[in-house]
C-alpha cells in the first residue's frame, strides 16, 4: 500500500453526476434498489449449490471439480478483478459500474444454464465471479454519499440484511427451481430476471454527488496509502476480515456435510435449516446492528470497533456449541442465535471502514478488506477444515472429525475479538477529521 496502485481507470469528466435534489424517500429507492442488486448477487452466488448434484451426474463430473466450480477458482479470480473495478468505482460513474456488473454476472449466469461441458461451465462460472467483484465496493461507496454519517450504519445494515436474505432466497428457491425446472432452466430463468432487473436500475437510479466534491486537481497525486487514512488502523480492519471470515465461512462451507454425517438429514431439511440461519438471522441481527449504530455509533467512531469485539465474544459460545448439539433442532437453534449476534456487526464495522477512509477511496477500501475474507474464507478456509478432519479420521462417518475440525478454526474468531479490541483503541488516539 505504499503507493497508487497502477489500474487504469476512465477520465473524472465523463461521470455524469445528477444535480437534482435527493429527498428521503428517493434515498430509500435507492438503497431499496441496491439491495436488489445485492440479493441478486447473493442468489446467483449460493444457487449453484442447489445444482450440484445434477451437475454432477449429466457431466460425470468430481467433487474436486465441484469444488473448483464454487470455491477457490471463483473466489480468487473475482477477488482480482474486485481491486481494479473498485479504483474505478472510486473514480468514475458507481452506478455504471454496478449495473454493468449486475448485467455481466446475469448473463453469465443464464450462460451457466447452456453449458455443454465442464469447461464451458468453469469459464461461465468465473463470469460470474468477475462480474459480482464490482457489485459490493460500488455500492457502499455510493451509499456513502447518498447517507450521511450519522444514518450510515443503519443503511448498511438493511443492504447487507438483504444479500443475506439471497443465501435464503438461493437455498430456497435454488431446491424449487432444480425440482421443477432443471437446473439449467433454472440458471436460465434466474438470469433473465437478473436482466430485466438491471435495466430498471438504469433507468430509475442516478448517480450521486460525491460528499467531498470530485477529486481535486491537487490530490490527484496522492498514493492510496494516505488515502485510506491512519495504516494501523485499516491493516487491524483487513486482520478483523481475514480471521472471521477463516472462521465463519470456511466452517459454514462444511456445515451441509456436518449435518448430513452427523444427523442424516436430507438435502432439503438441511437447506431449509441452514437457509433460515444464514438467511433470517442474520438479516435481523444486521438490520438490528445497523438501528444500534444510528443511535451510539453517530457519537462515537470507536464504538463500532468495541461493539464487535464484544458481540464477537458473545458468538463464540453459541456457534461452536451448535457444533456439539445432541439434536438438529437444538443444532440449528445454536445456530441462529449465533448468526442474528454475527450479524448485528455488518452495520457497525462498514460505518467504521467508511469513517477511516477519504470519500474517493471508500470502493477501494471495502475491496481490499472484501478480498482478505475472500482469500481466507472462501480459498484457504475449506481447505484447512478439510485436512483437519482427513488428520483427526474419528468416527466411522467421518461427523466426529469434521466437529473437531471445525470447532478448531472456529476459535481463531479469537484473534478477530483482539483485531476489533485493537481497531478501538487506534480510533481513540486518532485526529477527529
Amino acid at each position: 500500500m505504499q503507493a497508487e496502485l497502477s489500474v487504469p481507470v476512465p477520465a473524472d469528466a465523463a461521470v455524469e453526476v445528477s444535480d437534482k435534489p435527493v429527498s428521503t424517500a428517493y434515498r430509500a429507492y435507492v438503497l431499496f434498489a441496491l439491495s436488489v442488486v445485492g440479493f441478486m448477487c447473493a442468489v446467483d452466488k449460493v444457487v449453484i449449490s442447489m445444482f450440484m448434484e445434477p451437475m454432477k451426474k449429466e457431466f460425470g463430473l468430481s467433487d474436486t471439480q465441484l469444488g473448483l466450480l464454487t470455491g477457490l477458482a471463483f473466489a480468487l479470480l473475482g477477488g482480482v478483478a474486485a481491486i481494479p473495478l473498485a479504483r474505478w468505482a472510486d473514480r468514475g460513474s458507481r452506478k455504471l459500474i454496478i449495473n454493468a456488473s449486475f448485467m455481466v454476472w446475469t448473463l453469465m449466469t443464464a450462460a451457466s444454464g447452456a453449458a455443454m461441458s465442464f469447461t464451458q461451465l468453469l469459464m461461465a462460472r468465473i463470469g460470474v465471479g468477475v462480474g459480482e467483484a464490482g457489485c459490493v465496493p460500488a455500492t457502499h461507496s455510493m451509499l456513502g454519499d447518498y447517507y450521511p454519517r450519522e444514518l450510515r450504519g443503519r443503511a448498511m445494515g438493511i443492504h447487507s440484511a438483504t444479500t443475506y436474505l439471497g443465501m435464503l432466497g438461493g437455498l430456497l428457491g435454488g431446491g424449487i427451481l432444480v425440482q421443477t425446472i432443471g437446473w439449467r432452466s433454472g440458471f436460465v430463468v434466474l438470469g433473465l430476471t437478473g436482466a430485466v432487473l438491471s435495466l430498471i436500475f438504469h433507468f430509475t437510479v442516478r448517480e450521486p454527488a460525491r460528499i467531498d466534491g470530485q477529486a481535486q486537481p491537487a490530490a490527484r497525486g496522492e498514493s492510496l496509502r494516505s488515502k485510506l487514512g491512519d495504516t494501523r488502523a485499516f491493516l487491524y480492519l483487513v486482520g478483523a476480515f481475514s480471521t472471521t471470515a477463516l472462521a465463519g465461512a470456511a466452517t459454514m462451507t462444511w456445515l451441509p456435510s456436518y449435518f448430513q454425517r452427523a444427523f442424516t438429514l436430507t438435502p432439503i431439511q438441511i437447506g431449509a435449516g441452514l437457509g433460515l440461519c444464514l438467511g433470517v438471522a442474520t438479516a435481523i441481527g444486521s438490520v438490528v446492528g445497523g438501528m444500534l449504530s444510528v443511535r451510539y455509533g453517530a457519537r462515537s467512531r470507536s464504538w463500532g470497533a468495541g461493539f464487535s469485539a464484544t458481540i464477537t465474544v458473545a458468538v463464540m459460545p453459541f456457534y461452536i456449541a451448535s457444533f456439539h448439539a445432541a439434536n438438529p433442532i437444538v443444532a440449528f437453534g445454536l445456530l441462529f442465535v449465533a448468526l442474528i449476534l454475527a450479524g448485528s456487526i455488518l452495520g457497525p464495522v462498514f460505518a467504521s471502514l467508511q469513517d477511516l477512509v477519504k470519500p474517493d477511496a471508500r470502493a477501494t477500501a471495502v475491496a481490499v478488506v472484501s478480498v482478505a475474507g475472500v482469500i481466507f474464507g472462501q480459498g484457504l478456509g475449506p481447505l484447512v477444515v478439510g485436512a483437519i478432519s482427513d488428520w483427526l479420521a474419528v468416527g466411522a462417518t467421518g461427523a466426529e472429525g469434521l466437529r473437531w475440525s471445525m470447532t478448531a478454526v472456529a476459535m481463531v474468531n479469537w484473534l478477530t475479538v483482539l483485531w476489533f479490541w485493537l481497531l478501538r483503541n487506534r480510533i481513540r488516539v486518532l485526529p477527529c477529521p
